[in-house]
């Protein structure tokens, strides 16, 4: 129910830097009360089912595994924790304040999923050991499931017909492992990613790992606790770009940004150019070299990326490898000897365990032992690990996958969510971040979804979130604030500033010099949250206060240079171009006529 105060507050967020929501359609797509299918239970699909059944609609979810999670369950490792923060990671109204320290390990997180389903009693609505063999279309918001039950099953649907589907399966889900020439004649251990679980399996190996993500760094890092001494080399093909997931225990680095005129009330020409990414790049890189001697990023002395960019890369922020990478290259420098030695104290044995960098593989030799790479160097492996990621594939919508081969499937036009010809079928959690959380952007996209399917227009504004790389992910790859803010501003329910400045200040300090957390986007508008004023205005408020004088201050002086900038900007738009452009068209119509 949309109140009078809603409708002052969506005008109130009318400014100069800021467009008004999107005007409702006559008509809904989907009506309160019909059938949803849910496909997949990890965080994107319980968040999904708990907020469509919030909101009237009939939905149920579908799990081919016999518990929650995910690949949080699925796909976990040894000793795994989160590398997105407590404060981001959790959904809007159910936060996670008692987690044992910023980066929880995987086995809490799963915890605090469970609690989740409890919480909003989703439990009847989960249907485990039911995968989803097939999705057909029958009708415009109609369709039918083909399923196939597990042993462990315990309950089965009644109907097997839904008025519209969530797929919620989860970028990581079908392992790509590429094609090698002489791959057929390796004699040992070949593995994907997914089918590593622990570090045991390295002792006394020679081992290569594929690909320098945060997985393969991961898994890196575990196998040269356990190998033959110098056993360990990593392929890396354009590089990456390491940083630490906080800077302190109390400071996790996603919540080490602002929103003010970074996400918010920033003018389109500053936007467009990208002038805050382009600005703070040389004080980024320059802060890498001073601090750790590498501009390439944080304590990385090697595999980096030719040019190191804000808005271009996804951030890998599994850096408990880098001290195994650098002392063979730190050694050939005074000052890598001298003074940045200091960053890989934690490797007690750098003469032995060590991780080489090595470039891409040209090909497996006859003898089945030893690797060719791109550089004509020969090494002996006994394991090969496959950190090459996963396809996006969807093997239950027959028609869309046969269409794209063994190609990457697109995702929808409208924010990777849902397409204007069939918004009865909407893609969750199928958005990638440079420096964030999928869950809580999970949530955004449902909240964007329900908003299409009540018959409310796309407002036709230009998005600001793609990232500028050119990375294999840059179908969906995205800047989480950027992203949350164009989806919310879509559906109506981006803070007004404005207005919590006089009525909560606390709120507005959060929000302004702050990171764009799910809660701020329950404060107003068609999914406002009772709670979210408090969760804002004291858990959100602390990762603010915790940054000290010195990097609040710093973040105040960026705020005041791109507040005068966006000024300046809204100025010479309105006093100059735009009244240029309006006496253009005149003399135009004039000379027509």
């Amino acid at each position: 129910m949309v109140t009078k105060n809603d409708v002052r507050r969506k005008r109130r967020q009318t400014t100069p830097l800021r467009k008004p929501a999107p005007v409702a359609a006559a008509k809904a797509v989907l009506k309160p009360g019909q059938r949803v299918l849910v496909i997949g239970a990890g965080p994107s699909g319980l968040v999904a089912l708990k907020t469509l059944r919030e909101h009237g609609y009939n939905a149920i979810c579908a799990e081919a595994n016999e518990t929650i999670g995910g690949t949080f369950h699925n796909k976990t490792y040894d000793d795994g924790v989160l590398v997105s923060s407590k404060y981001i990671t959790p959904f809007s109204d159910f936060r996670w304040e008692d987690a044992s320290c910023s980066h929880p390990p995987i086995e809490e997180y799963l915890d605090y999923l469970g609690r989740y389903v409890a919480q909003f009693n989703l439990e009847p609505y989960l249907y485990f050991g039911l995968r989803v063999d097939s999705v057909l279309r029958t009708s415009s918001n109609h369709y039918t499931i083909r399923c196939t039950y597990k042993k462990f099953a315990s309950k089965k649907l009644q109907s097997k017909s839904f008025n519209a589907v969530a797929i919620c399966s989860g970028l990581h889900n079908i392992p790509f492992t590429p094609i090698v020439k002489g791959i057929e004649h390796f004699k040992g251990i070949s593995i994907h990613s997914s089918e590593y679980k622990e570090r045991s399996i390295f002792r006394r190996k020679r081992v290569l790992i594929v690909g320098c993500g945060e997985t393969g760094c991961d898994i890196a890092y575990r196998a040269v606790q356990e190998s033959q001494p110098r056993g360990v080399c990593m392929c890396v093909r354009r590089g990456f770009l390491s940083v630490p997931t906080a800077l302190n225990e109390r400071v996790p680095l996603d919540t080490y940004i602002t929103n003010l005129f970074e996400c918010a009330y920033q003018h389109r020409w500053t936007e467009t150019l990208k002038l805050k990414w382009t600005f703070t790049t040389p004080f980024i890189r320059l802060a890498f070299l001073l601090g750790t001697g590498s501009s390439g990023g944080f304590n990385q002395w090697d595999g980096t990326l030719p040019n190191v960019k804000r808005g271009y890369h996804i951030i890998n922020k599994s850096t408990a490898i880098m001290p195994y990478i650098n002392p063979q290259i730190k050694r050939n420098s005074w000052f890598g000897r001298n003074l940045y030695h200091f960053f890989d104290r934690h490797n007690m044995y750098p003469e032995t365990r060590v991780v080489k960098i090595v470039p891409s593989i040209e090909r497996f030799s006859d003898d089945g032992t030893s690797v060719v790479f791109t550089d004509g160097n020969i090494e002996n492996f006994d394991i090969v690990v496959w950190c090459t990621g996963y396809r996006q594939k969807f093997p239950f919508l027959p028609e869309r996958s046969a269409s794209l081969g063994g190609q990457d499937e697109a995702l929808p036009s409208e924010h990777m969510v849902c397409s204007p010809g069939e918004l009865t079928l909407a893609y969750i959690g199928f958005v990638r971040p440079n420096v964030g959380a999928i869950p809580p952007m999970s949530e955004m996209q449902v909240f964007y979804w329900i908003h299409r399917l009540r018959g409310n227009l796309p407002s036709g504004a230009p998005t600001t979130y793609k990232l500028l790389g050119l990375e294999r992910t840059r179908a969906y790859g995205v800047d989480y604030g950027a992203y949350m803010h164009d989806l919310a501003r879509e559906v109506g329910i981006a803070p007004s500033l404005g207005y919590w400045i006089f009525h909560n200040p606390r709120v507005a300090v959060a929000y302004a010099m702050g990171q764009s957390y799910i809660t701020f986007f329950r404060l107003e508008g068609p999914f406002k949250d009772s709670k979210a004023v408090k969760i804002s205005g004291n858990e959100l408020l602390r990762p603010v206060l915790d940054r000290g004088l010195a990097g609040n201050l710093l973040f105040v002086l960026i705020i005041i240079f791109f507040g005068i900038l966006n000024t300046a900007f809204w100025f010479v738009e309105h006093l100059f171009v735009r009244p240029m452009q309006s006496l253009w068209k005149k003399i135009i119509v004039c000379s027509s006529s």
